[in-house]
């Protein structure tokens, strides 16, 4: 049993918690540009109360029209999680005052990159224009 633990700890297989500390920041970061953009959508669509109704909306089933469409927004979002992933992969020998910018820059890029997406294909009213 101790080979195995040694082999598991030579080969990088720790649990170290600035990589926890990487999944909460991104799981979190997730909530709020999806809150977001849920405020976004109910406040453009004129709900009276477009904070909770956001809230609930976060969480809630869609059932799209266009499945493809959604689809592909997902894989847009899931796209920009990888080449976040990828940015902080390359720069995790740097020193954390340039991996944590350079990740951060890629991630609001992708962020912007699928909001801007589902803002394009997001279903207009007739009435505005």
């Amino acid at each position: 049993m101790n080979a195995e633990l040694a082999s598991s700890l030579a080969y990088g297989h720790k649990d170290d918690p600035s990589d926890w500390a990487w999944i909460a920041a991104i799981f979190v970061l997730y909530l709020l540009i999806g809150y977001a953009l849920e405020y976004r959508s109910k406040k453009r669509r004129g709900v009276a109360h477009p904070a909770k109704s956001a809230a609930r909306g976060l969480f809630s089933e869609r059932r799209s029209n266009a499945p493809l469409q959604h689809f592909t927004s997902r894989m847009v979002m899931m796209c920009g999680a990888l080449v976040t992933g990828f940015a902080g992969y390359f720069t995790r020998n740097a020193p954390v005052a340039v991996q944590f910018p350079t990740v951060g820059v890629v991630a609001l890029l992708c962020i912007f990159a699928w909001a801007y997406f589902d803002y394009r294909t997001e279903p207009r009213d007739g009435s505005s224009s």
